[in-house]
């Protein structure tokens, strides 16, 4: 019988598991969003673009703090709960920050940062993943049927999530119309969110990673009460700093020339998520590229069969007319790297060159992105 983990001497049951590094890291993560939230509402002494820097960095670490106590609670309670708690946590700062946006009126943003969300786990992270794991272990193999299953799936999530979109292109809707399709849509994706969440539970060993060892991934060694305690901590602080961070987000805009388009496209995503990120790159250098697939496939299916369903459910509540219409260039750009991930996937092999071709289509979006007005 299992015993619980007992902290080092002298320390909490949240510090004292940790590593040193680690702990430190707790410390400065914890600091940085009580300093980043005490200047925006008690002192008011630094400019926005400051406080704008302070959030995205507390968002960073908040995120990373969210990823290992979900972790935790996967290890502890079993991949089917911990499947769930992923899923819905895995991109919770995203989520939370595209709420203030839409709360604030910044649907573009908002807009910009689900699809920035897919190409850049489907361009940057992969492309990371599979040149880091190409250049420290060579070719690297996976399931070719599971992983072209996966793309297949992600495949029809790209159809669903921008069928609005080109009806908006092909016909002379007014707004009304496009809120109601986009509404029905989302309802519809969501189903399919649950179908597939269904199937993984059920069948874990046909989906990427499922039948293979996950020792290592058990996050730290804490109990399900400390996890929980950090979990919502992390959360709580992560809800006032992402309000922090939207409510800076124009004289950020303003300071640096750049447009709310690329900020939601770009940045958004970039902080939210790098932490997921990271997470990605890490497996496929230790050489479990599975893992490292499944990390980037599964929060793109969830970002476009749940996150974007819920950000246009939400926008009904707070009237905000939140629509799943994109532009043309966010279409093709969602298109491309949806496309050029799934060819990589459907041989059942990756390299280095591959990863790094992937990197340079996102840098050429990137740019696309910068210059589009």
């Amino acid at each position: 019988m299992s015993q619980a983990p007992t902290t080092r001497s002298g320390g909490t049951p949240i510090l004292g598991v940790l590593s040193r590094p680690s702990q430190i890291a707790f410390i400065v993560i914890v600091a940085m969003a009580i300093a980043t939230i005490l200047v925006e509402f008690v002192f008011h002494g630094l400019p926005q673009t400051a406080i704008f820097v302070m959030a995205a960095v507390a968002i960073l670490g908040l995120a990373w703090l969210v990823g290992l106590s979900t972790e935790r609670l996967g290890a502890i309670t079993g991949p089917q709960v911990g499947g769930i708690l992923n899923a819905t946590f895995g991109n919770i700062a995203e989520l939370i920050i595209a709420f203030f946006a839409l709360q604030a009126g910044l649907i573009e943003v908002v807009k910009a940062s689900i699809t920035g969300s897919i190409i850049g786990n489907l361009l940057l992270v992969l492309g990371a993943s599979v040149l880091l794991g190409g250049l420290k272990n060579g070719p690297q193999k996976f399931s070719q049927q599971i992983a072209g299953s996966n793309a297949a799936l992600l495949v029809l999530a790209f159809v669903g999530l921008f069928v609005p979109a080109v009806f908006a292109f092909t016909s002379s809707g007014d707004e009304g119309s496009l809120v109601e399709e986009s509404v029905l849509v989302a309802l519809l994706l969501m189903v399919g969110y649950i179908l597939s969440l269904i199937f993984q539970f059920t069948n874990p060993a046909e989906t990427l990673g499922g039948h293979e060892p996950s020792a290592g991934h058990g996050g730290p060694p804490w109990s399900g009460r400390a996890a929980v305690v950090v979990l919502l901590g992390a959360a709580v602080l992560l809800a006032f700093t992402s309000e922090i961070l939207v409510s800076s987000i124009g004289p950020f805009i303003e300071a640096f020339g750049l447009s709310e388009f690329f900020v939601g496209v770009v940045l958004i995503p970039t902080i939210g998520n790098l932490a997921e990120h990271l997470v990605a790159v890490q497996l496929a250098y230790k050489n479990k590229m599975e893992f490292a697939m499944a990390v980037a496939y599964g929060s793109s299916l969830q970002v476009a069969l749940f996150v974007a369903p819920v950000l246009v459910l939400i926008g009904l509540v707070l009237g905000q007319d939140m629509t799943l219409v994109f532009s043309p260039l966010e279409v093709a750009a969602v298109a491309a790297a949806v496309g050029i991930s799934a060819l990589i996937a459907l041989d059942g092999e990756s390299n280095w060159l591959e990863g790094a071709l992937l990197i340079l289509v996102y840098i050429i979006l990137a740019v696309s992105f910068f210059e589009f007005v």
